[in-house]
């Protein structure tokens, strides 16, 4: 005889248990999913010991046909799906049907059911597979299963099984999931006779939010609503101030099936990483819809693992639907975002000023400047780069002051109350000096506004943060962060236009690589070429440096080139939008003035005002905040004065 032999039923359906029914949740979860799939908006769980020594789940779905209870305890018998071609296209939540068959293998089972359809209702017993019993019995539609001693038969597996409140824990977090995946049923959990969970079912996210996490999140949460092509992503994601140190808090669903992906996780924190701060992981519930077709959900006895057809599409959408929230949210509540619309407020008043009252000034300045009367002052630069810690700002004509003007009014006019002059000339020039006067005023009150009604500066702490006010509000603006930000978002502008400016060195720079790190330059040598480098292999293992990124001055260039290979080194197998953001961000850090540069207060200004022009002055692109606020009343409060 052989060595070979088939295994009897007993053992082919405890196999096929174990790769479905792990511990006490797993049952939880399938069961659970099958009252969806048949339609319940009230689903109740009740637990004791873990689960371990019983579960009971009731539903007021569907219920079971009388016909097709006997069959529904067999291996692979389901309802969901007919051939083949329907795996293809799957919008259930379960599909294999396994779950009864799994749970009775390793367990004993009590199930009461009545179908919508029928007038009395059927209670079955299960014992190891096996049907011992059934009866009819009067119930209210829906489901009833009740599942005692798990693993009963099965020692191995229940040795594995841990504490109590262990099992009880994981089951809760099964109970979190679906609840959030499905705020339009009603769900309840009960462990020991105490409810843990309850929601309303009221359809909306938002309420479920509350309902599972309280109000502290239900008040940090921000609406995603994104939708493109055939693909929609929707859900909540909070804010900052509800940020995680791990992903607990993530919950990623496809079609309304949880799911553990790497692409959609890689795609969401790519999406906050410059929002969230260094190694916080942002709260949301994200739910993908898209054709059943283009993903494949059968890979995984879990169904957690999922394989997409376009995984770079995938992350695409994922990517700009977080993105959009939390820039939606950032332009309607952060201060520096009101601080750039109340200034573009003030250019947009200052633009709607009549053309002839425009035409006036202008004539006015162009007269008294042509007469002499006023000095064309000299264009002024503000070339803040990184030697002298000045930032480079286009050209901007300094306003003619006020006192200036009225002196050389006088210098040009004369004294309006000298004696000699004749009384009609003497009162021709009084009209235009008061009248070329309250022009330059009003034109001087105008930019004056624009400045102050911004913001305050205050003062400067350690030579590394620069502190400003904001209405009721002290910021601490990290200097480093701030400066890194805004040389990152003009170094990405010009990459991806391709409009670089190199900085061409008297003398090149041999840099000595080892074999992996010239490998690596090669690779990327687009990336270099499109910052700014220009570079050439130069020996067996050394590059020569004839020009490097035009982005400031006294920069260890060898150093700044190392670092960024390394950058690359670090993420070497990650996609090319990720590895350039990081590769120009290591370049941005690199250049930024540094926490202890002393700057001047106009130099600090300058660096405020730059980072308020931002589209997004929120953090640095590693993730770390620019600015940190502190209210009055928690200044207050340190003062016990509330």
């Amino acid at each position: 005889m052989g060595d070979i032999v088939l295994l009897d039923e007993q053992t082919i359906n405890k196999i096929a248990a174990g790769e479905v029914v792990d511990r006490p949740s797993s049952i939880v979860k399938e069961l659970v999913e099958n009252s969806i799939d048949a339609k319940a908006t009230a689903v109740t769980v009740e637990i004791r010991k873990g689960g371990i020594s019983y579960i009971k789940i009731t539903d007021n779905g569907l219920g079971f046909k009388s016909d097709d209870i006997e069959l529904a305890f067999e291996r692979h018998a389901t309802s969901k799906i007919r051939k083949e071609e329907d795996l293809q296209k799957i919008t259930s939540m379960g599909f294999r049907g396994e779950a009864l068959a799994s749970v009775a293998a390793i367990a004993k089972i009590s199930l009461t059911t009545k179908n919508v359809n029928e007038d009395i209702g059927t209670k079955v017993r299960v014992e190891a597979g096996n049907i011992i019993s059934r009866e009819e019995v009067p119930c209210v539609t829906g489901t009833t299963i009740e599942i005692f001693d798990v693993f009963y038969n099965v020692p191995a597996r229940f040795k594995f099984l841990k504490k109590d409140y262990t099992e009880a824990g994981y089951i809760e977090d099964v109970m979190t999931r679906i609840a959030l995946a499905y705020p339009q049923v009603s769900f309840r959990y009960i462990n020991n006779g105490k409810t843990i969970l309850q929601t309303s079912g009221t359809g909306n996210l938002h309420d479920a939010i509350y309902d599972v996490f309280g109000k502290e999140i239900y008040d940090a949460v921000l609406p995603i609503d994104y939708e493109t092509g055939d693909m929609k992503v929707f859900g909540m994601i909070g804010k900052p101030s509800v940020s995680r140190s791990t992903r607990m808090h993530q919950f990623t669903f496809l079609n309304n099936r949880y799911i553990k992906d790497k692409t959609v996780s890689s795609a969401i924190d790519r999406a906050c990483e410059e929002k969230y701060a260094i190694s916080k992981h942002a709260f949301i519930v994200c739910n993908i819809y898209m054709n059943p077709a283009q993903v494949d959900v059968n890979v995984h006895p879990a169904k957690l693992e999922v394989k997409f057809a376009d995984e770079a599409k995938i992350f695409d959408v994922v990517y700009h639907a977080v993105r959009s929230a939390i820039e939606n949210d950032n332009k309607s509540t952060n201060p520096f975002t009101i601080a750039r619309e109340e200034i573009s407020a003030i250019e947009k008043r200052e633009n709607e000023v009549s053309e002839n009252d425009s035409s006036k000034i202008e004539q006015i300045s162009k007269d008294l400047m042509n007469n002499g009367v006023i000095p064309n002052k000299e264009e002024k630069k503000y070339n803040f780069d990184v030697a002298t810690k000045k930032l480079y700002q286009p050209q901007k004509v300094e306003p003619v002051g006020i006192n200036s003007l009225i002196e050389s009014l006088n210098e040009k006019f004369g004294d309006i109350n000298t004696d000699t002059q004749d009384k009609k000339d003497e009162e021709e020039k009084e009209e235009k000096f008061e009248q070329a006067k309250f022009d330059v005023e009003s034109y001087e009150e105008t930019q004056i506004e624009k400045v102050e009604n911004v913001y305050k500066y205050i003062g400067n702490l350690f030579d590394t943060y620069i502190i400003i006010q904001m209405k009721d509000k002290m910021y601490f603006v990290d200097q480093h962060a701030a400066h890194e930000r805004y040389l990152f978002e003009q170094i990405k502008k010009a990459y991806y236009a391709k409009d670089r400016e190199t900085q061409m060195l008297l003398v090149p720079i041999l840099v000595g690589l080892s074999t992996k790190e010239k490998n690596i330059v090669r690779e990327n040598i687009e990336m270099f070429e499109n910052s700014g480098f220009i570079l050439e292999e130069f020996g067996e293992n050394s590059y020569k440096i004839s020009g490097v990124p035009n982005v400031g001055y006294n920069i260890d260039h060898k150093s700044m080139f190392k670092d960024m290979i390394t950058e690359l080194s670090t993420n070497e197998k990650t996609e090319r939008q990720e590895k350039e953001h990081r590769f120009l961000a290591t370049l941005a850090c690199r250049a930024a003035v540094m926490a202890g540069d002393k700057l001047d207060v106009e130099e600090q200004k300058r660096l405020v005002d730059n980072m308020i022009g931002l589209d997004n002055p929120f953090t640095c692109p590693h993730g770390r905040p620019t600015a940190v606020p502190m209210t009055r009343y928690e200044i207050e409060r340190k003062f016990m004065r509330k």
